[in-house]
């Protein structure tokens, strides 16, 4: 049997890293396998036949990304299911539906406070819907992404409903307790992920006079991951997921969830352990669906959350840093923002996400050191960078807002779409024929720095058509004080546009140029003109190296071959984009505005 024959290749690491977290728990890892077989047993025979390639899909150059709000973009599932078309066209391959499990009704941290894991929000359809929407897309060959919140519950979900009941079972489930020694011993040394609109990590629960532990928001309730219970109940939604068609479970915010008193409850080695444990179980009963990590941490921190070979956690994390490079190099016009970032080594198909826009704000994460050598003082550096997306700087193209603005910390995010904070939002106000061609090269460049990149690039909704700001939230009043709304509109079904074209050529290359192909290494190359970004990609089924050059600036730029001739580069190179050529025996090479080129030896040539 199949099962048995994956689970015998895992079992001792299962038992080896379950005893970590749960020693002398015999008949509960008992139970946890005769889980994980009845999972398997229901997993469908489709499915099963996809499980045979496992997750090389998430390496694979074909594999395209796009993130999307189902009740913004479709109104349902139903509706979304008529626009599959929409998608195949464009040469999407992975759809992330952003929250759509049942949530609690009245605030829910945008769909993160999940009341039912086996339910679909009511607003955009049930489970049928979502099957039905599984099996299209499928036939069309996109995959499926959904968000899993896995450190906390709401606090309407069954398992907290019984545990206000007085259910000491499953008010075991989560971190309460009678008095406020513990939680207070807690905060001394927790930080407040939202100081302002939630302080705190404790919540009194005046029906049970007990305080419940909430990281995030009152009614959202930490679970407790010491309880093997939790951990069962939490692999069993997992496998579910698996079951009904979802190719990647996004798991949200896994930092937080292992707790031990004395810690700021952060990256503990347990959350490895459990994430780990995750990896091997999705491996036997559903190994063609992915993890996508969530962790909005520094570069050195979330990288670990990929594992390592001999202890894998996460197929995918998000390339959140950068995405803060690409607006940084754009605004700056320097390249060596991006050239100068941390490379590091992962496990082997484990990839990076790789984004420009998605539902949140920009934070300015910036690594101050490099920001230091490059030059610049790190505060003021970013402060230019928050002024030059409001678009209060003389010479700034963008037109967004500012998010979370706190005036004694001079501190602030940034909202807007990727097409307003481009430029093009700014150019048709003015009516500016010259600005509106800039700011469509300026978002083909943005596009190209994530569909040319090693790793799975994830577009945002709205973005393939050039969608502007939309300020209808102001007159709402439950949305006026988020301006993350403002990159949150209704997709517009109405408008056409160029940059959709232009977006699916990019896509369409990058399936023929990469393809089924494996990038072995993908690292930026140091050039004498810092507004040029050289990447090196070396590519396992290719005799010769990619070259990809892209100008980050309005102005031409020309690069001097004697830079790739330093790096062993020589003789005569085609543009695979456009199919001109270009000769390293000449002096210089020519980049327009924003223009970028991926290039290879021409081997016909001497």
């Amino acid at each position: 049997m199949i099962f048995n024959q994956r689970l015998m290749g895992y079992l001792e690491a299962l038992k080896r890293k379950y005893d970590i977290l749960y020693p002398e728990c015999e008949a509960a890892f008992n139970d946890l396998m005769h889980m994980m077989q009845a999972s398997f047993m229901a997993r469908n025979d489709i499915y099963i036949e996809k499980d045979s390639g496992a997750t090389d899909w998430i390496a694979s150059g074909e594999t395209v990304g796009m993130m999307l709000y189902v009740d913004l973009f479709s109104e349902n599932l139903k509706h979304l299911k008529t626009h599959v078309d929409h998608f195949s066209n464009l040469g999407i391959s992975l759809i992330h539906l952003m929250p759509i499990l049942m949530p609690r009704e009245g605030e829910n941290d945008g769909g993160y406070a999940v009341k039912n894991y086996r339910a679909i929000d009511p607003r955009v359809g049930n489970l049928e819907d979502f099957k039905a929407v599984v099996s299209e897309f499928h036939q069309k060959g996109i995959k499926i992404c959904l968000d899993y919140v896995i450190n906390h519950t709401a606090n309407d979900h069954e398992w907290a409903v019984k545990a206000l009941m007085g259910e000491e079972k499953y008010q075991d489930y989560y971190l309460m307790y009678d008095d406020s020694a513990i939680p207070n011993a807690f905060e001394s040394a927790l930080g407040e992920v939202f100081p302002t609109i939630a302080p705190g990590n404790f919540t009194f629960n005046e029906d049970i006079q007990k305080y419940v532990m909430t990281t995030f928001y009152p009614y959202q309730w930490d679970l407790n991951y010491k309880n093997p219970r939790v951990f069962h109940e939490m692999v069993s939604n997992l496998l579910f997921l698996a079951n009904i068609g979802v190719d990647m479970i996004r798991l949200d915010a896994i930092p937080y969830i292992w707790k031990t008193l004395g810690t700021d409850c952060r990256n503990l080695p347990e959350v490895h352990v459990i994430l780990s444990l995750f990896r091997d179980i999705i491996s036997v009963c559903a190994p063609s669906t992915a993890l996508l990590g969530e962790a909005i941490v520094s570069p050195n921190v979330i990288v670990r959350y990929f594992g390592k070979e001999e202890r894998l956690e996460c197929h995918s994390l998000y390339n959140a840093s950068y995405m803060v490079e690409i607006w940084n190099s754009i605004a700056t016009r320097d390249a060596r923002h991006m050239a100068l970032m941390p490379q590091y080594d992962l496990p082997q198909k484990s990839v990076w996400i790789n984004y420009a826009r998605c539902h949140d704000d920009i934070g300015w994460g910036l690594d101050e050191s490099k920001i230091r050598n490059l030059g610049f003082e790190p505060q003021a550096h970013k402060n230019f960078l928050i002024d030059f997306y409001l678009g209060s700087l003389d010479g700034s193209f963008s037109i967004g807002e500012l998010y979370e603005y706190n005036p004694e910390k001079q501190d602030a995010r940034n909202s807007g779409t990727l097409a307003s904070l481009a430029g093009l939002e700014k150019a048709i106000e003015s009516s500016d024929r010259y600005q509106v061609e800039l700011a469509h090269k300026r978002i083909l460049l943005i596009h190209a720095l994530i569909l040319l990149r090693k790793g799975i690039p994830m577009l945002y909704a709205g973005d393939e058509m050039g969608q502007l700001n939309d300020y209808a939230y102001k007159h709402d009043p439950k949305k006026m004080k988020d301006s993350r709304w403002l990159h949150r509109g209704r997709f517009d079904w109405s408008k056409s546009s160029p940059v959709f074209d232009a977006i699916k050529e990019l896509i369409d290359f990058r399936k023929k140029a990469y393809g089924q192909k494996y990038i072995v290494e993908d690292q930026p190359l140091l050039i004498g003109n810092q507004h040029v970004l050289l990447i090196q990609q070396i590519i396992k089924e290719e005799s010769e190296d990619y070259l990809l050059l892209f100008n980050m600036t309005e102005d031409r730029q020309w690069v001097y071959t004697t830079d790739l001739k330093r790096y062993g580069y020589h003789g005569v190179w085609i543009d695979l984009l456009q199919g001109k050529q270009l000769s390293f025996e000449e002096e210089k090479i020519l980049l327009g505005p924003y223009e970028f080129l991926v290039i290879q030896k021409n081997i016909l040539k001497k």
